[in-house]
């Protein structure tokens, strides 16, 4: 079982059958559960940036941050892991 901390909480990160992606859906962060959830049968480029993304919307939540989902999450999850992969060399 993995798990991240973020400002002070200890989440879960799990695979999920669950998570449907042929509804666009293929992550999900539940700050009830304090889980990540990820759909199992994604790449290792759709699971990272996933990650990403849900560690954003954590991060959005825990802090209140008020981030819009498609104008401002999904942007910044995308940066942010194109930054770290094509710089995996000093991050």
């Amino acid at each position: 079982m993995l798990k991240i901390k973020i400002a002070g909480y200890t989440i879960e990160v799990v695979e999920d059958e669950n998570i449907l992606a042929n509804e666009s859906r293929i992550g999900e962060y539940s700050s009830y559960e304090q889980k990540i959830k990820l759909h199992p049968g994604l790449t290792e480029q759709q699971k990272n940036e996933t990650l990403i993304h849900e560690v954003l919307e954590a991060i959005n939540d825990i802090y209140e941050l008020g981030l819009e989902h498609d104008e401002q999450l999904c942007k910044l999850s995308v940066a942010i892991h194109q930054i770290i992969v094509d710089n995996n060399n000093i991050i």
